[in-house]
């Protein structure tokens, strides 16, 4: 309804012809040039109204469309003043109040309320940073166009945009809209007149697009979609690389939308599973693996909720002193049908999701307490380390709930290690180091994961409160080909002041490569593969006893 009334045409629908009569006086004398358009009945307006012509409608009670089929104002005309406010209508006209002043107004109040509620439409169905459609007006848009072409000659392209938010957490909101911009834009640079863009969430886009001229218009188009996205934005003098995954879905006849945007977004999945910039179609058969990711984040929520998962320990070696100073907590998932899944499995998809966020506090919870159900069996001075995910790193809530759970457990915070990734510690490097000020301040340690798989600055992570450098298993597992990669990673971390825990360790040779190299820790199938609590306990009372045989 939000077009001006002097746009609109002015329809009767009046079962006595002195409404007519009397209302074109009133016109004629207000000085107005609109027509009154006089039908019989709601079925002869839309006939002789062109299409889906805005106007106002000006009915007697017994000739007022239904709601059902009329969306624009509706002015009721009435013989005599209501006893009550009539429901359904803008305004009303009493017969023997009707001059030109008060059709004048009552036109005029039409218009506001129109030019009002065509502001809030807006404000509600549009994307307040881009202009452009949002969920909901995309919603109606899509029901719209299936209703008008039957379900044909359309498609749906249901796009995600990859590493943006870790683009936006590394930048800054400001730049990071300034980014989503220049998306839009080329976007919007290669549609045509009758397709649509909206923008469903923070950095997913719908696109509908018009396939009635050419059947094969969607699958071109997304090939121009892909290829524009992934050329390099410049923002701030800087180059960075996005890409998109895309999911098309074709309509056809009795398709509704919610099963449309469903297919869409199940082609999109399908495009993202299968890594770099791509798109991928819907079809019934390929579809139903990434169904089963959509049902599987349905029971990752069950299994927090039901206790369905565990954690195992890897106990990590010293290679001075032949003792276990450490485990890794690894979260498992004991699934009701697939068995045991390892991490892999289902931690990226927890992460897409944001369920990595509750499911982290569970894993420090279960950690500390199985830590100080160690110390009640005699264990003393193991460390814990825990995977901290850089979105709960973000979560505000960390500290006091970490807080609260040291208390709950009775834990010394000094043997609970978190790991961080790399690229975790150079992303938004002060509020980093601001969270890992605090929580070493409760005597909490960190130990950088994966080290050598990303782009640390050294200067950078000497300023963090980093207690270890643990290197990735793919490097130790390289070392029968170039053992000098790893020495020169250790070499620095001496002169760093850290310690070297070295992963994926599975042969003696590797062993005696990392100790000649002067690593402090390893861990590895060669040490022990990941073991539930109990069969922790046993283990670490096993390697206890072993030194105390020798030394008699």
């Amino acid at each position: 309804m939000s077009a001006s009334t002097q746009s609109m045409a002015l329809v009767l629908l009046a079962d006595q012809p002195a409404w007519a009569r009397r209302l074109r006086a009133c016109l004629a004398a207000a000085g107005s040039r609109q027509p009154l358009l006089v039908a019989e009945d709601w079925d002869d307006v839309r006939e002789r109204l062109d299409g889906d012509q805005p106007c106002v409608v000006l009915a007697t009670p017994s000739q007022r469309p239904l709601l059902s089929q009329c969306r624009w104002p509706v002015i009721l005309l009435l013989e005599q003043e209501p006893s009550e406010t009539p429901e359904g209508v803008v305004d009303w006209l009493v017969r023997s109040q009707l001059s030109p002043e008060v059709l004048r107004r009552c036109l005029r109040y039409v218009r506001e309320r129109c030019n009002l509620q065509g502001t809030l439409q807006r404000l509600a169905e549009h994307d307040p940073l881009t202009g452009i459609v949002n969920r909901q007006g995309f919603q109606a848009q899509l029901m719209a166009a299936l209703a008008e072409h039957h379900g044909r000659g359309l498609a749906l392209g249901y796009l995600d945009l990859d590493n943006f938010r870790r683009a936006n957490d590394a930048l800054g909101h400001a730049a990071g809209d300034r980014l989503m911009l220049q998306v839009v834009a080329r976007l919007e640079t290669a549609l045509e007149a009758g397709d649509s863009l909206a923008r469903l969430g923070s950095d997913e886009f719908a696109l509908l697009i018009d396939t009635r001229r050419d059947p094969q218009r969607a699958e071109q188009l997304a090939d121009q979609l892909v290829e524009a996205l992934g050329e390099p934005y410049w923002i701030d003098g800087e180059s960075l690389m996005l890409g998109c995954s895309l999911g098309l879905a074709h309509a056809h006849a009795g398709i509704g939308a919610d099963p449309l945007l469903r297919h869409a977004q199940l082609a999109m999945r399908q495009a993202k599973a299968s890594q770099g910039c791509t798109w991928h179609a819907y079809d019934e058969h390929s579809s139903r693996a990434a169904r089963t990711l959509v049902d599987l984040e349905g029971e990752l929520r069950r299994a927090l909720r039901r206790g369905e998962l565990e954690l195992h320990y890897q106990p990590r070696l010293c290679l001075h002193s032949g003792l276990i100073l450490g485990v890794e907590a690894l979260v498992r998932w004991a699934h009701p049908e697939r068995g045991l899944l390892p991490p892999g499995a289902f931690i990226p998809l927890a992460e897409e999701s944001g369920l990595i966020v509750p499911l982290g506090y569970w894993v420090i919870a279960r950690a500390l307490h199985d830590l100080q159900q160690l110390r009640d069996r005699g264990v003393d001075g193991l460390h814990m380390a825990v995977n901290l995910s850089f979105r709960q790193f973000q979560d505000s809530q960390l500290l006091p709930t970490l807080n609260r759970l040291i208390g709950e457990c009775g834990v010394d915070p000094r043997w609970l290690e978190f790991e961080l990734t790399e690229t975790a510690v150079m992303r938004r490097s002060e509020q980093v180091r601001r969270t890992m000020d605090s929580l070493a301040r409760l005597g909490v340690r960190f130990s950088l994961d994966d080290f050598g798989t990303g782009f640390s600055s050294f200067v950078h992570l000497s300023s963090l409160p980093i207690a270890l450098l643990k290197i990735d298993k793919s490097f130790v597992a390289a070392m029968h080909g170039d053992r000098q990669l790893v020495q020169a990673m250790i070499s620095l971390a001496h002169n760093l002041g850290l310690e070297i825990v070295a992963e994926g360790v599975e042969t003696e040779e590797q062993l005696r490569g990392l100790k000649q190299f002067g690593a402090h820790q390893v861990q590895g199938f060669l040490i022990s593969q990941p073991l539930p609590l109990e069969e922790l306990a046993a283990f670490l009372a096993e390697k206890a006893r072993a030194p105390a045989q020798s030394g008699q």
